[in-house]
C-alpha cells in the first residue's frame, strides 16, 4: 500500500515523502470511515493540499492532482483485499470527490482572479471594444487627444456628446448588454464617417464632432435621442442621459474634457433635465 501511495506522489512531481501527504491523510480517512463522520476527512484534504501547497510553493493544481492520484490508488487497493473493504472503498468514491472540490475552492477562485486580470488587460490593449464594436475606451483617449491636437493647431472648432445610459434597479446584465449593442448601432448610423465614436466606460457613449457648430451638435442631439429613446425595453428599466458641450477655443486634454461631460451626466441624473450643456 504504502508504495502504491509513493509511486503516485512521484508521478506528479511533487518529490514529496509518503509520510509528509498521504500517511495523515490515510489515517484521517480511517477515522472518518469507522466514526462515518466524513467532515473530518474533508477538511484534512483541504489543509493538506494548502500546507504542502504552501511549504513547496507548489501549485494547488499540482497537489490536487497528486492527492486524487494517491487517493484513488489506496481506494483501488482496498476494493481487491475483501468485500468489507470493497464497500468501504465504494463509499470513499464521493467523498474523495467532494473533499477534492472543497480544497480546489481557492486554487479556482486564485485562478477566476488571474483570468480576469488577464482578460481586463487584453481589453485594454485593443483598439476596439468587443461587446459593441466600437473603439475602446482607451482608443477613444487616444484618438480625442489627437482629434483635440488638430482642432487646437487648425483653430476647428469640437463638438461632444457624452450619452450615459443609467440602469435603475434591478436589470439583467444580458438586457443591458442587448441595449449597449443596439444603442452602438443607432449612435454608428447617425454620425458622419469621419467623427469618433467609441465607449467611455462601463456603460457610456462618447461622440466627437470635429469642425461642427453649436448648431450642428444640437442638430445630432436632437437626431439621435428618439432612436437611442426607441431601443430601451418596455419595462423602462434603462434611462439614458447626455452631456453635451461645444469648444471654439481648444484649451484643455483629453481626460480633462471627459471629466467635464461626466460631471454634465451626474448633473442630469439628479437634475429635471435629462441633458446638460457643459
Amino acid at each position: 500500500m504504502q508504495s502504491v501511495l509513493m509511486a503516485a506522489a512521484q508521478a506528479v512531481t511533487l518529490d514529496s515523502p509518503y509520510d509528509s501527504v498521504f500517511q495523515p491523510l490515510v489515517d484521517d480517512l480511517v477515522e472518518a470511515l469507522s466514526a462515518d463522520d466524513p467532515a473530518v476527512f474533508l477538511t484534512a484534504v483541504e489543509g493538506r493540499a494548502r500546507l504542502v501547497a504552501a511549504e513547496r510553493a507548489l501549485r494547488m493544481a499540482d497537489v490536487f492532482t497528486a492527492l486524487q492520484l494517491g487517493l484513488g490508488a489506496f481506494r483501488d487497493e482496498l476494493a481487491a483485499v475483501a468485500p468489507r473493504e470493497a464497500l468501504v472503498a465504494q463509499r470513499l468514491g464521493p467523498l474523495e470527490s467532494e473533499a477534492l472540490l472543497r480544497a480546489g475552492v481557492g486554487y479556482a477562485e486564485g485562478l477566476e482572479e488571474v483570468v480576469d486580470r488577464l482578460d481586463r488587460a487584453v481589453a485594454g490593449l485593443a483598439t476596439t471594444d468587443r461587446l459593441t464594436g466600437l473603439l475602446s475606451t482607451d482608443e477613444v483617449v487616444r484618438r480625442l487627444a489627437v482629434e483635440l491636437e488638430r482642432c487646437r493647431r487648425t483653430a476647428v472648432s469640437l463638438g461632444a456628446i457624452l450619452v450615459a445610459v443609467v440602469a435603475e434597479g434591478a436589470v439583467r446584465a444580458a438586457d443591458l448588454n442587448e441595449f449597449l449593442r443596439s444603442s452602438a448601432r443607432t449612435l454608428a448610423a447617425g454620425l458622419r464617417r469621419y467623427d469618433v465614436l467609441g465607449r467611455a466606460g462601463e456603460a457610456e457613449f462618447v461622440a466627437l464632432l470635429p469642425d461642427t457648430s453649436r448648431h450642428g451638435v444640437q442638430a445630432v442631439l436632437e437626431r439621435l435621442r428618439p432612436g437611442l429613446a426607441g431601443e430601451c425595453p418596455a419595462a423602462q428599466k434603462i434611462a439614458l442621459c447626455y452631456a453635451v458641450t461645444h469648444l471654439d477655443v481648444v484649451d484643455m486634454g483629453a481626460t480633462d474634457l471627459l471629466a467635464l461631460l461626466a460631471a454634465g451626466t451626474a448633473e442630469a441624473r439628479v437634475g429635471a433635465e435629462t441633458v446638460v450643456w457643459v
